[in-house]
């Protein structure tokens, strides 16, 4: 997997969300980019957080296990939509 920019990943996401549907608004559009962005941002902090003394490395450790788990599974059932559409 790339390094990538939160926008380069929306880029992807989004035209693999969004296609095969025209009809989606711009409002829309505008909405989930908030949403992605925000959710980004926030495992942004959280990860600067993990270095932080009042956080256990052990504690740390189950965070990014379990937001990998969370992120794989998300994935997963998108993917499997996004083949049932196409």
């Amino acid at each position: 997997m790339a390094l990538n920019s939160i926008e380069k990943e929306w880029q992807n996401f989004s035209k693999m969300v969004f296609s095969g549907c025209p009809n989606v608004s711009e409002q829309q559009r505008s909405e989930m980019k908030k949403a992605f962005f925000a959710g980004a941002f926030s495992l942004v902090q959280a990860v600067c957080e993990l270095g932080e003394p009042h956080i256990p490395e052990a504690e740390g450790i189950r965070f990014m296990e379990a937001r990998a788990n969370e992120g794989r599974a998300f994935y997963k059932k998108l993917i499997k939509e996004y083949a049932e559409k196409n």
